[in-house]
């Protein structure tokens, strides 16, 4: 047989008797009630219904309604932690990378200016020695780098901000509404927080860098257009003799170009 099936069956079977021996019980408890009082020689036929009436609930139905309120409580807090969970890297407590992707869509369609243009800034961070960490001290101080980093990143972004972790050495950042400026002063405040911020693997201290690649847009731009644009600036970015921050500007007219992967520095 099948043991789901079983389960189910075992279930039921279990909330079946928790009924009826709540049922029995309740029916128990209000003889009893009503038996004590009937012995009651100072007490008239009034007061023994008055004092059932108000015992009888109480008893009830007080430890009946706070185990149906734990058991709510306990249920609400199950799924907000089942959905952070599925929309967030479980290491670094930012979002996925698919619930990334998802949000960005969402936040650039609402990033309006008074002229009815949409614009913000999409960049991707990688750390510089993320594989060589890997390699020296193990996984574990790897991933505890990646939360430091994360942790800068919160601290510098604002609540209307979306971070999220692309890959194992690289996250994601979406500034709605960021003009050039405003978006190279936060890759910038975060590369420095980055690298001045202590972390020390197996008690050695080691140094954390970031290259940062990016691109502000105005209009409607596919996500995969600005990713890929993104990505080429980061690759830039990491090149011999690079200053380890690029930026591109992509405008209406260069929505087309996005796509095929060309872009105005």
């Amino acid at each position: 047989m099948d043991k789901t099936l079983l389960h189910r069956t075992g279930n039921r079977t279990w909330l079946a008797a928790f009924v009826v021996l709540g049922v029995l019980a309740a029916v128990g408890l209000s003889f009893l009630v009503h038996y004590l009082l009937f012995f009651g020689d100072n007490i008239n036929p009034y007061q023994r219904s008055l004092a059932a009436a108000l015992i009888l609930p109480v008893v009830i139905a007080l430890p009946l309604l706070l185990y149906i309120g734990y058991n709510a409580q306990t249920l609400r807090r199950f799924k907000r932690e089942r959905n952070f969970a599925a929309a967030h890297d479980p290491s670094t407590e930012v979002l996925n990378g698919s619930t990334f992707t998802t949000l960005v869509e969402r936040r650039r369609s609402s990033s309006i200016s008074e002229a009815g243009r949409t614009f913000g800034a999409l960049l991707i961070l990688e750390a510089q020695n993320a594989r060589t960490i890997n390699l020296n001290y193990g996984f574990r101080w790897g991933e505890e780098s990646m939360r430091q980093i994360a942790s800068v990143i919160r601290a510098n972004v604002r609540r209307s901000d979306v971070v999220g972790r692309l890959s194992d050495s690289e996250f994601g950042i979406f500034l709605p509404g960021a003009s050039v400026e405003q978006a190279r002063d936060v890759g910038e405040r975060i590369r420095a927080a980055a690298a001045s911020a202590p972390f020390l693997a197996e008690g050695e201290p080691v140094h954390l860098a970031l290259d940062i690649g990016g691109v502000i847009f105005e209009d409607q731009i596919e996500f995969q257009g600005l990713m890929r644009v993104a990505s080429e600036q980061l690759d830039m970015a990491k090149a011999k003799g690079a200053d380890g921050f690029r930026l591109s500007a992509i405008q209406a007219s260069d929505a087309d170009e996005a796509g095929e992967g060309r872009s105005k520095n």
